[in-house]
């Protein structure tokens, strides 16, 4: 099998690649290759209608093996493929490889047996702070308000607005806090968050505006790759928020089957999916907090 090595360096990046010819004739006319992400620090790319001359078809792969700063993550096409194509994959959960991917990307983690331990946790790192805390139930139910209000003066909840305070403006007052704290719909072992909102503010504070940035989960929001994460957020978390407030009870995946029917509600929550490749360059800490438990939707 013929092959050849390239190099490049691109940003004082050293990128090998390597060319494997699966199908070779005497005359070349197209490339097609299929994309998939299944190897670490490996991408498969599709090159289609690449004319080298007017005779043959062929297929090869082309493999390029990378070394980067941050690690692996998914490439443009397999987040595309995992947008319009989300899946269950109901394979084993290997923890360690999880932080390890989460580490690549420039997340700060840390992994808890309990929900005891990691509010303590808490409690002792986030002490006189500036703090918010985004819409989650992981954060009620673990009672993170009334921990941190034992070590913080200054907590905007937005579960908790001030007397005749609107929704938008305690919204407001979540963002540029020195300290914010939230959840996910889904966690990557591959490395990558995927949040879904309908209003924008829990996204919107968790992107820019903290120094801080605080992602609190159980283990049951881990799922083995990007595509099975965007298939939890829409098709499990999402029908379960739904049906947590009044208006949005009415959408369909909330009344009917628990799944996503790509309403056109008014009230649909499914207005923005996020993906959080790696850490926001000007945030000083994303940290994601992990609980062995079942913990939120």
């Amino acid at each position: 099998m013929p092959y050849q090595y390239y190099y490049y360096s691109k940003f004082n990046l050293l990128v090998k690649v390597k060319f494997i010819f699966l199908a070779y004739y005497s005359n070349f006319h197209n490339i097609t290759i299929n994309s998939e992400l299944n190897t670490p620090h490996v991408k498969r790319y599709n090159y289609s209608n690449k004319t080298l001359n007017n005779s043959k078809d062929t297929n090869f792969n082309v493999l390029i093996k990378t070394t980067t700063f941050g690690g692996l993550m998914a490439n443009t096409e397999t987040t595309i493929n995992a947008v319009i194509n989300p899946q269950i994959n109901d394979a084993p959960i290997d923890i360690e490889k999880t932080i390890k991917a989460l580490e690549r990307n420039n997340f700060v983690v840390h992994y808890f047996e309990t929900g005891d331990e990691a509010v303590d946790y808490l409690r002792s790192r986030i002490q006189n702070k500036r703090v918010a805390i985004g819409d989650s139930r992981t954060l009620l139910e673990l009672n993170v308000h009334d921990a941190l209000s034992e070590v913080n003066d200054d907590i905007t909840d937005i579960q908790r607005p001030l007397p005749g305070e609107s929704f938008r403006d305690t919204a407001l007052r979540t963002m540029g806090r020195d300290v914010f704290l939230t959840s996910v719909n889904a966690l990557s072992q591959t490395g990558e968050m995927v949040n879904i909102d309908g209003t924008g503010n829990r996204v919107a504070a968790s992107l820019f505006g903290s120094q801080e940035v605080f992602f609190v989960l159980g283990v049951n929001k881990i799922t083995p790759d990007l595509a099975s994460a965007i298939y939890r957020a829409r098709n499990v978390a999402a029908p379960l928020n739904s049906k947590k407030n009044k208006k949005s009870s009415l959408n369909p995946c909330a009344k009917l089957e628990e799944k996503c029917y790509d309403c056109g509600s008014p009230d649909r929550i499914c207005n923005a999916l996020t993906i959080y490749y790696k850490k926001m360059r000007n945030m000083q800490t994303m940290e994601i907090i992990i609980i062995n438990e079942s913990l939120g939707f």
